[in-house]
């Protein structure tokens, strides 16, 4: 017995419900997500391309379906990213040109929702731009707080160098001393 592919409403639905998982599309209704959907513009990358540059315009919002891409922010690595994922969120929100680069670690397909259509449905549509715009707040917010976090772990890891220093100090004072004698 042959096994059938899912059918293309089959597909959408479950696309439908991935993308629901996604902190920037929480709470949006089905109607919103199919507008989203119906935005979105496929987009294969390969290994090594980058899906956008530091300082670039932003090009619109991206949606992770497939590989990997990696974050690198003042040329180091920061973080990877896996399907199915937002990209882009807070950029293509305020317009600002990104402050990092986004570079596919292997081939990999995204949807991207260009910026002017995004921007289009935003002002368009309140509920839908109210919805975005908490949830993206919430990432913002959720980003801000991993921040802090990794500042008090630097902070409590730069105290106890404090202390080891002064620990080490103490010992070559006391071995000076002895040394003296």
């Amino acid at each position: 017995m042959t096994s059938r592919a899912p059918s293309a409403k089959a597909q959408e639905q479950a696309l439908l419900q991935k993308l629901l998982q996604i902190p920037v599309f929480t709470r949006l209704s089905g109607q919103y997500l199919q507008l989203l959907l119906k935005a979105a513009k496929p987009k294969a990358i390969k290994e090594g391309e980058a899906v956008w540059s530091r300082g670039e315009v932003c090009k619109g919002l991206y949606i992770l379906l497939k590989g990997q891409v990696k974050i690198v922010a003042e040329g180091k690595y920061d973080h990877l990213v896996q399907p199915i994922a937002a990209l882009g969120e807070v950029n293509a929100l305020t317009r600002l040109p990104y402050a990092d680069q986004a570079l596919a670690t292997e081939g990999s397909v995204l949807l991207e929702i260009p910026q002017a259509l995004f921007e289009q449905m935003l002002l368009t549509n309140t509920n839908i731009c109210q919805l975005l715009c908490r949830n993206i707040i919430n990432v913002i917010s959720d980003k801000l707080q991993a921040v802090n976090e990794r500042i008090a772990q630097a902070q409590g890891d730069q105290q106890g160098l404090v202390q080891r220093i002064k620990d080490a100090e103490a010992e070559v004072n006391a071995l000076r001393i002895i040394k003296l004698r």
